[in-house]
């Protein structure tokens, strides 16, 4: 590729020229085919070159291209909002579309303290996060979240926003083992409450299973029933962050589902287009809804793509290829396949030290030992190093996604996410799980 003018997240690799995409694949432009094990980035549930969405977005985009939020309304966004309510839970009618997942949390924020103020809570304005975590790149969702290597260049601009222990059983925070620990991670943020003032907390947010931070760590079930009632007590509205693990991801249409346990505001992103188009939301219960239809009736927030035609129009589409084909439901049973291939990859390893995850989202940990849980050290990037091997070195490339560096902890971990298409089958399952093999054990030589 000639000389570029763009300006890369980083400017010391070389990025192939992906050429065009099909299913599962991807072909850059020397031809080489890669089997998409990530989804990008925990995006393409339906997979490339679905033509049904790609003439669904030539047809909107001629019908009318782009409208302002504060002006109209349109088809696309009507219907989007009915399909993405009629599948919540009980009372989430009500929902405000964004262009991604970052937007979507930082309109949670929003909603939640304008919320406060229109009960007359004027000093309820911070939001609580925990300390493995990620919420997005704007300068609030990085207040919240505690990955430390994302918000420490931006530290003097981030809001003193309380954090609390994640409930991550594999490197437990309180030094404790489950159940004996009586889930004293959930505890930990009623402690947080009292010790800001309950007067001063709007909100508390978090991903059911925990992203690029743990790579789909589970917490227990209690957890959740432990938090909805500290929130309830607190008058605390309770954000469930399901950007990544949600709309199907989990092999339930939210994570929460999976627990009994329903939020008060949901954020939605990456899937929810599918990939066509940018595309993010907040799910809302009816009775945060009320608040404002009785009060201002307004919601100072907005942004110029919101409730864009085009991409609610690819967001119908999406939902409607993912209902046609009834992928909601084969996302469980294709998880629990993947997981028992790649826990036999793990049983037979010195250095995966879990395997974890629900539905097509599941994670790795690499270990320089099983037995301690002992990390290897930062200048081996072993996760990295296992992700670009997969997709250069091998006869067939291989996308992973990782998360790798600082979170909360300060120890570094090598993380793998594994989250393909909705629409793999079993076959190339098998060639994914047989391609991880390979790039791990030549990742793992190379180490000396």
């Amino acid at each position: 590729m000639e000389q570029s003018n763009v300006f890369y997240r980083s400017l010391e690799k070389k990025y192939p020229l992906i050429d065009r995409g099909k299913g599962v694949f991807v072909w850059d432009d020397r031809g080489r085919r890669y089997l998409d094990g990530a989804s990008g980035c925990v995006v393409t549930n339906i997979g490339y070159g679905v033509e049904a969405v790609a003439e669904a977005l030539f047809e909107e985009a001629r019908q009318t291209g782009f409208s302002h939020g504060t002006t109209f309304t349109s088809r696309p966004q009507e219907e989007m909002a009915r399909l993405v309510t009629e599948d919540a839970p009980p009372g989430m009618d009500y929902v405000y579309f964004v262009s991604g997942g970052t937007e979507a949390n930082e309109t949670a924020f929003s909603i939640a303290i304008q919320y406060h103020r229109q009960k007359n809570n004027l000093n309820k304005w911070k939001i609580i996060g925990r300390r493995l975590s990620y919420h997005g790149s704007s300068f609030a969702t990085l207040s919240a979240a505690g990955n430390v290597q994302r918000r420490s260049l931006y530290s003097p601009l981030v809001m003193p926003f309380p954090l609390v222990p994640a409930p991550h059983c594999y490197r437990c925070y309180c030094g404790s083992t489950y159940p004996d620990c009586g889930v004293s991670c959930a505890l930990e943020l009623e402690n947080a409450i009292l010790a800001e003032g309950p007067e001063n907390v709007a909100a508390f947010i978090f991903e059911p299973i925990i992203g690029t931070s743990a790579a789909a760590s589970v917490p227990p079930s209690e957890y959740f029933t432990m938090v909805r009632e500290i929130c309830d007590r607190y008058d605390v509205l309770m954000i469930t962050d399901e950007v990544l693990c949600g709309y199907g991801r989990s092999g339930r249409y939210l994570a929460m589902d999976h627990f009994g346990v329903s939020a008060d505001l949901v954020t939605l992103g990456k899937g929810l287009g599918g990939g066509y188009a940018p595309l993010g939301a907040v799910l809302m219960q009816k009775g945060v809804y009320e608040v404002f239809n009785k009060n201002a009736g307004k919601f100072i927030h907005g942004y110029t793509y919101q409730g864009n035609p085009v991409s609610c129009a690819a967001g119908v589409a999406v939902n409607r290829y993912i209902k046609d084909h009834n992928l909601f439901q084969k996302v469980a049973d294709k998880g629990r396949y993947l997981k028992e291939k790649l826990q036999a990859i793990a049983d037979r390893s010195s250095f995966i030290g879990d395997t974890r995850g629900m539905g097509l989202l599941l994670g790795l940990e690499l270990v320089k030992d099983k037995e301690s849980k002992a990390s290897f050290p930062a200048s081996a990037a072993l996760a990295e190093k296992v992700r670009e091997i997969a997709m250069n070195e091998l006869d067939e490339g291989l996308l992973l996604y990782t998360g790798v560096g600082r979170t909360a902890d300060i120890i570094p971990r090598d993380y793998l996410i594994i989250a393909p298409p909705f629409i793999i089958e079993g076959k190339e399952m098998d060639l994914l799980v047989q391609l991880l093999d390979q790039a791990l054990n030549k990742a793992v030589e190379n180490l000396g």
